[in-house]
């Protein structure tokens, strides 16, 4: 879409600040309402739960990750799996994605961790306690990045976050 009508927005200050919002009359009540662009990123990465060989990918449909890779100019996706494209069926709580829209696609078993991924695990959530914990101050974010990010290698964090969590590594990966 080239605009999106906005409404809410008349007598405030977006209207000095921001000069690519505009106002339009509005072709059905006559009234002026504000029109602001769309969002165009460079880029959108988003994690799902599977993809074909040919690139298209089925991805929650609870996330605005089709949204975002729909809006992009270029779209990584990192998925649980590959799978081959006549198992590429979208279940309750799913949506397909179209190769058209993607770029790259990176084979990232348990790439939400510690969000979760749809129909596939839930939220680690004394991983993300302790990640809110350590990010209320400067020290506890570094802390926290260099006993879970930094040099770890992806066995590594799987053995440190999916063993101490109780989250079983995902099986045949």
């Amino acid at each position: 879409m080239p605009f999106l009508p906005i409404l809410g927005f008349s007598g405030t200050d977006y209207e000095k600040v921001r000069p690519d919002f505009r106002k339009v009359v509005d072709p059905y009540s006559g009234k002026e309402i504000f029109v602001v662009p769309p969002i165009l990123p460079d880029w959108a990465v988003i994690h799902a739960i599977r993809a074909d060989g040919n690139g298209n990918v089925v991805c929650s449909a609870r996330e605005s990750d089709r949204l975002a890779a729909l809006a992009a100019k270029r779209t990584i996706v990192t998925v649980e799996e590959v799978v081959a494209a006549e198992g590429l069926v979208a279940r309750p709580g799913e949506i397909f994605l179209s190769a058209l829209h993607i770029d790259l696609v990176v084979i990232a078993p348990r790439g939400a961790h510690p969000g979760a991924c749809v129909n596939t695990y839930g939220i680690d959530r004394a991983h993300v306690e302790k990640y809110l914990a350590a990010s209320k101050t400067a020290a506890g974010f570094h802390a926290y990045l260099a006993e879970t990010v930094i040099g770890k290698t992806e066995e590594a964090y799987r053995a440190t976050e999916c063993g101490t969590t109780g989250i079983a590594a995902p099986t045949g990966m």
